[in-house]
């Protein structure tokens, strides 16, 4: 068996994946679901279905349905990080230019959640908190974020999808 590049399909899986990913967030967006709902957890439902269909796609097409443990990780890695770029590029373009209000809303989130954990904070010590949070709630910053839990999530996703999609070459030489 000749051995075949499996990065380019993993591009295109994750550019798949990482488009029915953003279609889902802007029609949760058009819908006006709160962004904290858990209707958005089905989002992960389709990276993790995104990374399975990609790597036993990968298998069976490119690999004549044989793929070792690591090399289904491999692929699972890259259909990620592929997902991470799309999403994180998204993200800046959806909080910039999108949904404005978003990071706004977040901030008015956080003073809520300050004031409900300690009543008795200072003005100072209240506005400090806040130009933290302000400090990290610009798109750039939640795109950077977003690339990165991605490439975390999609790490975890693939190490227990391999575990699935493997399959060893049971002939005998």
């Amino acid at each position: 068996m000749e051995k075949k590049s499996t990065f380019v399909p993993a591009l295109q899986f994750g550019l798949l994946t990482g488009l029915a990913m953003i279609v889902y967030t802007l029609i949760m967006y058009l819908a006006g679901v709160d962004m904290h709902s858990s209707w958005n957890l089905i989002g992960y439902l389709f990276f993790v279905g995104g990374m399975y269909w990609g790597i036993s796609n990968i298998r069976e097409k490119q690999l004549e349905g044989v793929m070792s443990y690591g090399k289904a990780f491999g692929v699972g890695f890259w259909i990620a990080f592929f997902v991470a770029i799309l999403l994180g590029i998204f993200t800046f373009f959806y909080l910039k230019y999108i949904d404005t209000a978003a990071l706004t809303n977040g901030i008015s989130e956080a003073e809520d959640k300050i004031l409900a954990s300690n009543p008795n904070i200072s003005d100072q010590d209240l506005q400090k908190a806040l130009d933290m949070v302000k400090m990290f709630a610009t798109p750039v910053l939640r795109a950077i974020t977003g690339f990165i839990w991605y490439i975390i999530a999609g790490t975890i996703f693939s190490l227990i999808i391999a575990i699935f999609a493997k399959r060893e070459d049971r002939t005998l030489a």
